[in-house]
């Protein structure tokens, strides 16, 4: 897939607990009197907090550091409220980018992938092949099937970017409220932390992506982790292995977290079931739907075709990547970002899902660029917030000493540093830029959709990477190259084409050195406009197409 967008030129649920138990609304069960909510899962043999602790927090040690608990109401109204204004910032931010002519490839896949299931046809995607090309051959997603229903209602690409920015908030409610049940007040600024975290954030710098069902997918099984359902556990471990063919690296991440807290029969049963799944999905489902027959990225994990020649492969990968500079930095902010949480089981759910990652010869997912590290967000700031609560009832802080800390030198510089990372974090996106150039001119952009207006809606339309999810909606779209075929090899073949002159997508030039070609094969220039350029090939008197490139 290709990276990023350009936009203008220059830059631009589990079981009832019954009546007789009340959720207090501040961290802590009631059933007559405090309680704190178990610092392992309740199905966990082995507790992990000391028992004087326990005591000392069911005395009445109160865990709010800011200030008496609020009803339980109240604080379900503020989690929602959270959750909500993530997903209008997330939702605004997409729907920005996506006016900015910052949407591309990407979206455009799911868009064809989305708009075929919404017509009950097969998810084939025309600009990843002009034959019939399933998306499911190409990477096992068949939960987007679920945005069918809303695409059929509004057919635009919108209504994904819009349903992606819901999912992420989903997952802000479940961090949220987590972190609220287990530390009061102070979770509302955990769960903000993670509303803008960088690998939150991305999720929309890059168009949409199932990663907004893992997000929340992730989110509610964490939850159901810590809180100790087995049964939501299950569920949504389940519904991950619906999002992505890697997704069961997530759930055997799950069982690792529950076999060092002591559930070994749902631990193993996690591991297994989570490895087998990747196994399966990897080594049957996708080469039954790829036009290959094959896994098209098994040369990611070194290619050879022995076990013993492929883990040697992934192993030298691991090594290599752990002593380059981009390894180490994407190790310390994971690190930075879960902080206290690295002493959580928590963590673990991330171990394998990293370490594929370190294995993998695609060197995108060790950079910080995309979207990758959204579901790593989740494990991280869940952990922090786990670690946070053990920490508190070991030491059995009450709500006094929690508010002198905050209020101390020491507390407010750790506000400041928090606030400066979540603030370096956001301007490690293009957040800032795309609301900087929210209220700006765009004349690129306005030449860019009279071009696309020009060509009648349905026609076939060759374009180039930066326009394919603006001309999406009403056009079968193609992407424009330097070797003018799509990815398996098909001339691309269509009437209409769109080139932007000075594309260095490619490399310089080729755009240019395209035009030429296509003049000289028949086609006419239509329109031009921000060295922008509409092609059209007429056909002939009879009817037919005029001569092809």
């Amino acid at each position: 897939m290709v990276a990023g967008g350009r936009g203008r030129p220059g830059g631009a649920a589990g079981p009832d607990p019954g009546p007789a138990v009340a959720d207090g609304g501040d961290g802590v069960r009631q059933t007559g009197e405090w309680t704190p909510v178990p610092a392992a899962p309740p199905f966990v043999a082995a507790p992990v907090v000391p028992a004087a602790a326990l005591a000392s927090a069911s005395a009445g040690a109160a865990l709010d550091p800011w200030g008496p608990p609020g009803s339980a109401r109240a604080r379900r109204v503020a989690v929602l409220g959270v959750a909500v204004l993530a997903g209008l910032l997330y939702a605004v931010v997409s729907v920005l980018r996506h006016h900015q002519f910052k949407t591309t490839i990407d979206i455009t896949i799911f868009q064809q992938a989305v708009a075929n299931y919404a017509q009950l046809r097969a998810p084939l995607v025309l600009v990843k092949s002009q034959d019939p090309f399933w998306i499911l051959g190409d990477h096992f997603s068949p939960v987007m099937a679920l945005i069918a229903p809303l695409y059929r209602v509004w057919p635009s690409v919108v209504t994904l970017l819009l349903v992606q920015a819901a999912l992420l908030a989903v997952a802000v409610w479940a961090v949220t409220g987590l972190a609220v049940r287990l530390l009061g007040g102070l979770g509302f600024a955990v769960g903000g932390a993670f509303a803008l975290s960088w690998g939150m954030l991305k999720v929309v710098d890059f168009d949409v992506h199932e990663v907004g069902f893992t997000v929340a997918f992730l989110a509610l099984a964490c939850v159901a982790l810590v809180e100790g359902r087995p049964r939501a556990l299950m569920l949504w471990s389940a519904a991950l292995l619906l999002t992505k063919e890697d997704s069961g690296l997530l759930v055997a991440g799950l069982g690792l977290a529950l076999l060092v807290w002591g559930s070994r029969r749902l631990g193993v049963a996690l591991v297994v079931a989570g490895g087998l799944a990747v196994l399966f999905t990897v080594g049957v489902l996708i080469p039954a739907f790829s036009y290959t027959g094959t896994w098209t990225y098994a040369s990611n994990i070194g290619g050879d075709p022995s076990l013993v020649g492929t883990g040697l492969a992934m192993a030298g990968t691991v090594v290599r990547h752990l002593t380059e500079p981009r390894g180490w930095a994407l190790l310390a902010a994971l690190a930075a970002t879960a902080s206290l949480g690295l002493r959580s089981p928590v963590i673990l759910v991330l171990l394998p899902t990293l370490a594929a990652r370190f294995a993998s010869s695609r060197e995108v997912y060790l950079e910080m660029t995309f979207y990758y590290d959204a579901p790593l967000m989740v494990v991280c700031f869940v952990a922090l917030a786990v670690a946070v609560r053990d920490r508190r009832l070991r030491r059995g802080t009450t709500a006094g000493q929690s508010r002198a800390w905050w209020s101390s030198a020491a507390g407010l510089a750790t506000a400041a540093v928090c606030l400066l990372a979540v603030d370096v974090g956001v301007h490690t996106t293009e957040w800032p830029r795309t609301l900087a150039q929210s209220d700006q001119e765009c004349p690129w952009c306005d030449d860019a959709h009279r071009l696309i207006d020009a060509v009648p809606d349905g026609e076939r339309l060759i374009a180039d990477v930066g326009l394919l999810g603006n001309a999406a909606d009403r056009h079968p779209v193609l992407m424009a190259n330097p070797e003018w075929e799509d990815s398996t090899h098909l001339p691309l073949r269509a009437d209409w084409v769109i080139l932007y002159r000075d594309s260095d997508q490619f490399g310089a030039g080729w755009a240019r050195e395209r035009e030429r070609d296509l003049l000289a094969g028949g086609y006419a220039v239509v329109d031009t406009g921000s060295d922008l350029v509409l092609l059209h090939r007429p056909t002939t008197a009879g009817g037919a197409p005029g001569p092809r490139p």
